[in-house]
């Protein structure tokens, strides 16, 4: 509720003092499911392939500094699940599979630097600046098979914060007065990121929140993109975002 407020106290301050206050964001969603057909058995059976699901939702907030130069935030939340199935057990009650849930948070501030345009398109270089924290992951075991049959969910291994700095090229087009288009072409660009990961026994027992080891790494790239499985402030090729100015 405080950042409700928060973004309505900007934009009255915004229409106030005259100033331009721009409320956008992006939304992405995904999903990959097929099936494995069990061909040299009599019946032949059928059962699903491996699926996945990703979700991401990026709303930002941003305030123009001039008409060449414009500063921003975006928060960025990512939720993904993957669900295998054995192929022994699901022939025996077409139900058996496990569920890995993994979710992100990100801030990025930002820097935008418009250096060109034509007509309604507005050639723009962002720099931005992301905190991302990914929680350990959820695993979930579920089996109704009268001699195995349990149902349990437990925390995974590892847990990991990103620091990245990302310099990435786009091109804003301007529908009309109040409503743009951000287009940001990932495919160019430069990107530095600052891995720590922390692996921990997981599981289940009293043992499971015990610290194993840290990883960090330390990624350059020439090619925002290098980023963007690690440090979801960016995320495919091509980003497209909608964007309302006050």
């Amino acid at each position: 509720m405080k950042k409700v407020f928060l973004s309505l106290a900007l934009v009255a301050f915004a229409v106030t003092a005259n100033a331009q206050i721009i409320l956008g964001g992006q939304l992405g969603f995904n999903t990959t499911s097929g099936t494995y057909t069990q061909e040299n058995v009599s019946p032949v059976w059928d059962m699903p392939n491996t699926k996945a699901m990703g979700l991401t939702i990026a709303p930002t907030i941003s305030y123009v500094l001039n008409d060449n130069m414009q500063i921003g935030l975006t928060l960025e939340y990512d939720y993904g699940t993957i669900t295998n199935y054995n192929a022994a057990a699901y022939a025996l009650n077409q139900e058996v599979w496990g569920k890995t849930t993994t979710s992100m948070f990100t801030v990025a501030p930002y820097f935008r630097y418009y250096f060109a345009n034509a007509g309604k398109f507005n050639f723009f270089c962002e720099a931005a600046l992301g905190f991302g924290f990914t929680p350990r992951t959820k695993l979930h075991d579920y089996s109704n098979v009268p001699v195995v049959g349990y149902d349990s969910e437990y925390e995974g291994t590892t847990k990991t914060t990103l620091i990245g700095l990302t310099v990435t090229p786009g091109v804003n087009y301007r529908i009309n007065d109040n409503w743009s288009a951000d287009c940001y072409i990932d495919l160019a660009g430069l990107a530095f990121l600052h891995t720590s990961t922390k692996t921990y026994v997981g599981g289940v027992g009293t043992n499971k929140d015990d610290l194993v080891s840290t990883d960090v790494d330390n990624t350059f790239g020439l090619i925002a993109n290098t980023s963007a499985q690690d440090l979801n402030a960016h995320f495919g090729n091509f980003r497209i975002g909608i964007n309302y100015h006050f």
